[in-house]
């Protein structure tokens, strides 16, 4: 029996979070993660350009070798947002929004915005099944013959730990002790799990601070956000501009 609209909406979206994370985090095999595959047909269209497969096999062959060589580190995923839309009672699509970034362990910096589209059917038991999946923006580094940008991620990390090295951090006056106190946390490339822990406050508590700042001076993501340190640090002595006027839109 079909599932109503709602609960299929809910239930897609839920598949669809999963899978990304599975497949970011390497929580799963991909052979696990693909167990939901449909039956009658599959196709995963991936974020390099010749990543492009019209059958289950060919896409598990390819992501299995990705996996088994390690060729991209676990990213991670953040400032998520799913939409599923009902085509027909039997079709709904999830048009899925969010960030993935290098961790600081990876000893690279890169941080993508990824619009994922998957197409999820149910069958007349009311059982899901993954149809299609869609990565809408490839990596626009990769070079054609790369899992992942490896060396421009590389070379972004070592730029940027060459950078940090050279800079004392300095307080921002407008933003509280606790904020500050993560802030110079994150210039010495701790993870936001590392710095609850130094903290003793908890990983949400370090994400909603962290959030709360890229907001304040507009800008997207950890990435970003040592960028603006940086500049700030380098800027601070030589003028009392108010720290984020660069940053900030107009």
């Amino acid at each position: 029996m079909f599932m109503d609209a709602n609960n299929f909406k809910g239930q897609a979206e839920i598949l669809a979070r999963n899978i990304n994370h599975d497949f970011y985090e390497k929580r799963k095999t991909i052979e696990e993660l693909l167990d939901q595959a449909d039956p009658r047909g599959f196709s995963w269209i991936g974020s390099a350009e010749h990543e492009i497969f019209y059958d289950l096999k060919s896409a598990k062959r390819y992501f299995s070798e990705q996996r088994r060589t390690m060729a991209v580190p676990p990213l991670d995923i953040h400032d998520e947002k799913y939409t599923a839309q009902i085509l027909t009672p039997e079709i709904c699509v999830v048009i899925c929004e969010y960030v993935v970034e290098t961790p600081p362990d990876t000893e690279q910096v890169i941080s993508e915005h990824q619009r994922v589209t998957f197409v999820v059917r149910q069958d007349e038991d009311g059982k899901i099944w993954i149809c299609h999946i869609h990565t809408s923006n490839p990596w626009a580094l990769m070079r054609q013959d790369e899992y992942f940008p490896t060396k421009i991620g590389r070379r972004n990390y070592e730029y940027m730990e060459e950078l940090m090295q050279k800079q004392k951090f300095k307080e921002i006056k407008e933003l509280t002790k606790r904020q500050n106190q993560i802030l110079f946390q994150v210039m010495q490339g701790k993870t936001y799990v590392q710095i609850a822990e130094i903290l003793g406050i908890k990983e949400r508590t370090v994400r909603y601070h962290i959030t709360e700042i890229c907001n304040r001076y507009h800008v997207a993501g950890r990435r970003q956000l040592m960028a603006y340190l940086f500049e700030y640090s380098s800027s601070v002595d030589e003028e009392p501009a108010s720290p984020g006027s660069s940053m900030t839109k107009e």
